[in-house]
C-alpha cells in the first residue's frame, strides 16, 4: 500500500508503507498455519441463548464506562469565506448535534452531513448569494458553482483548523508522539471505497493529493443530479488550504459516481476521527465499551439432507472460549482466526456430505455465520460501524518480511450486502479446502450478515496457505473495529439516514 506522507515543504510523497504498519498493535505471533488459536479472556465469557438473544432496555443506552480522559480538548471552531458576492459561514462542534447545511448545491449538502454521521461533529455550513442565504434541500445551481464549492471548502477548512489548533500544538511541542498525528482510514459504499491520509504534523502548510476521476466507467459521470463531479476538488483544495491539513484523497475502486463520492467524503470524516483519537489517546476498539442493557449474541442450528449445523456467537465474549468444527481443517483454522482476531466467540460444530466435497458444509457453515453475526448486532446501534485492517503472514506468522502475505479488508456494517474479492490463489486447494471455497466463504458471511467488504490482496506471499490466513486475520481485525461500541455515540446509529434497519 501507498501511504501519504507530508514533507517539510508540506507537500505528499507517496512512499511504500512497511507491512508492519499494517499489524494490530495486539496481535500476537502464534505456533502454525491453520491452528484454532485463541486469546486470554478479557472480559467474562457468556453462554449465547439459543435462539437470537439481542436485547435492549429501552430506558438504558448509556455505557458502562466513560470515555479515557483526553489529552487535549477541541473547542468550537467558526469559518467564514467571501468570494465576490458569495459568503459561506462554517461552524464546527466537537461531538455536537447537526447544524444548518445549505449550500446550494443539495448533493454537496448531503456530502458535508456525512462528518456528523461518520466524524461525530456538529457541522453547519450556509451560503449565502448576494446576501440570500440558501435553504435546505433547495438546488441554487448555476454558474456561480465552483464558487460556491470553494466558498463552502474555505469557510469549513477555517472552521476545522479553529478546532484542531489544540491538537496541532500539543504534537508540535511534542507532548504527543508526532506517529498519532498522521491516520489513514478506507471507507467503502458498495463497490466504492476510498482511502484518505491526514497529517496534522505540518501546521499552515495544507496540502491536498487528490485522485477520484474518472467517477465511473470511462470517461466518467460529468454529473450526479444537479452537482458537477468536478466541483468535487476545488471543494476539498479549499479545505485543506484554510485547514492546513495535509490530506490524501484516493479513489481505490468505484464504478458509481455518486458511490466514489460519498465513500470519500466517509473516509476524510473516519480518518479525521481516527485522528483526533489518536492525539487524545483514545482506541475505542480497544476500550471494550458496552451498552448497559443489550446482550449481543445469538444462535441457529439448522438441518438439511446436506448439512447439519450448530452455531453460536457472542459478540462480547471471550475469543478463547471458541471452538470450531466443521469436519474441514482449513475452514476451521480460518474460522478461528476470525474469532480470534474479531475478539469474539465463535462456537461452531457441523458435519456434512464431505464424501462429495467440501462446497455444501463450507456454504452452509458461513451462512449461518452470517446470519447470527447479523442477529447478534441487532440495530447497530452504538457501533463503530466501519473498519479497515490489514494482516502480513508468513509461514503462518505475523509477519513484516516483504515475502509475507499482505491481505487488507475494508468493511462496513451497512446493511447492504456486497463482496469485492480480490484474492487470487495459485493452487487448487490450501490443505483440505478447495481454493475457491475461500470467496464462497467470504461471500456467504458478508450476504448473510448484511455487510459490505473489500478484500484486498497486496501480496501474494510465498503460499496460499499464508494468503489465506491473512485474509480471515484482516477480516477479524476488521470486523472487531466494526462491532466496537463507541460511547460517545449514546447509542445512535452511525448513519446519516438515522437507521440502518431500512
Amino acid at each position: 500500500l501507498e501511504h501519504a506522507r507530508s514533507t517539510q515543504s508540506g507537500r505528499f510523497v507517496a512512499t511504500q508503507t512497511p507491512q508492519s504498519a499494517f499489524m494490530a498493535s495486539s496481535a500476537a505471533p502464534f505456533a502454525a498455519p491453520f491452528a484454532v488459536r485463541g486469546t486470554p479472556a478479557t472480559n467474562p465469557g457468556r453462554r449465547p441463548s439459543r435462539a437470537g438473544a439481542h436485547r435492549r432496555s429501552r430506558g438504558s443506552r448509556a455505557p458502562r464506562a466513560a470515555v479515557a480522559a483526553p489529552a487535549v480538548s477541541w473547542p468550537d471552531g467558526t469559518g467564514r469565506a467571501e468570494l465576490g458576492g458569495i459568503v459561506a459561514e462554517a461552524s464546527v462542534v466537537n461531538l455536537g448535534k447537526r447544524g444548518e447545511i445549505a449550500t446550494g448545491l443539495p448533493f454537496l449538502d448531503h456530502m458535508i452531513d456525512q462528518l456528523t454521521s461518520h466524524c461525530q461533529l456538529g457541522v453547519s455550513v450556509v451560503v449565502a448569494k448576494d446576501g440570500v442565504p440558501c435553504v435546505p434541500c433547495v438546488d441554487a445551481s448555476g454558474d456561480d458553482d465552483e464558487t460556491v464549492a470553494v466558498a463552502a471548502g474555505f469557510a469549513l477548512g477555517r472552521a476545522l483548523a479553529q478546532m484542531l489548533a489544540p491538537g496541532v500544538d500539543v504534537v508540535a511541542a511534542g507532548a504527543v508522539p508526532s506517529a498519532a498525528a498522521t491516520a489513514e482510514f478506507a471507507s467503502p459504499l458498495d463497490e466504492a471505497y476510498s482511502t484518505c491520509v491526514i497529517s496534522l504534523t505540518s501546521p499552515g502548510q495544507g496540502a491536498l493529493a487528490f485522485d477520484l476521476a474518472p467517477y465511473g466507467p470511462g470517461e466518467g459521470r460529468a454529473r450526479i443530479g444537479k452537482y458537477r463531479t468536478a466541483l468535487t476538488e476545488p471543494f476539498w483544495r479549499g479545505v485543506v488550504e484554510a485547514s492546513g491539513l495535509s490530506v490524501s484523497l484516493t479513489k481505490r475502486r468505484g464504478d458509481n459516481a455518486h458511490h466514489i463520492v460519498e465513500a470519500t467524503f466517509k473516509s476524510f470524516a473516519r480518518c479525521l476521527r481516527k485522528c483526533m483519537d489518536q492525539v487524545e489517546g483514545i482506541d475505542v476498539t480497544a476500550m471494550n465499551e458496552r451498552l448497559d442493557g443489550v446482550t449481543r449474541a445469538a444462535g441457529k442450528a439448522r438441518s438439511t439432507k446436506e448439512t447439519t449445523i450448530d452455531v453460536r456467537l457472542d459478540l462480547d465474549g471471550s475469543a478463547a472460549a471458541s471452538a470450531v468444527s466443521t469436519g474441514i481443517k482449513t475452514l476451521d483454522a480460518l474460522l478461528g482466526s476470525i474469532a480470534n482476531e474479531g475478539g469474539v466467540q465463535l462456537n461452531v460444530d457441523a458435519t456434512g456430505d464431505l464424501w462429495i466435497d467440501d462446497h455444501h458444509t463450507t456454504e452452509d457453515v458461513a451462512i449461518t455465520v452470517g446470519q447470527v453475526l447479523n442477529e447478534s448486532l441487532g440495530d447497530k446501534a452504538g457501533c463503530n460501524r466501519m473498519g479497515s485492517a490489514a494482516a502480513a503472514v508468513l509461514d503462518g506468522e505475523d509477519s513484516a518480511d516483504a515475502n509475507a502475505a499482505l491481505v487488507e479488508v475494508v468493511m462496513d456494517l451497512s446493511n447492504r450486502p456486497f463482496l469485492s474479492n480480490g484474492l487470487e490463489f495459485r493452487d487448487e486447494f490450501i490443505g483440505d479446502l478447495s481454493a475457491e471455497m475461500i470467496d464462497h466463504l467470504f461471500m456467504s458471511i458478508a450476504a448473510n450478515g448484511q455487510m459490505t467488504v473489500h478484500v484486498v490482496e497486496h501480496s501474494k506471499g510465498r503460499s496460499d496457505a499464508d494468503l489465506a490466513e491473512a485474509s480471515a486475520r484482516a477480516f477479524g481485525r476488521c470486523l472487531r473495529q466494526c462491532i466496537a461500541v463507541d460511547p460517545r455515540r449514546a447509542g445512535q446509529v452511525a448513519s446519516s439516514k438515522g437507521t440502518l434497519s431500512v
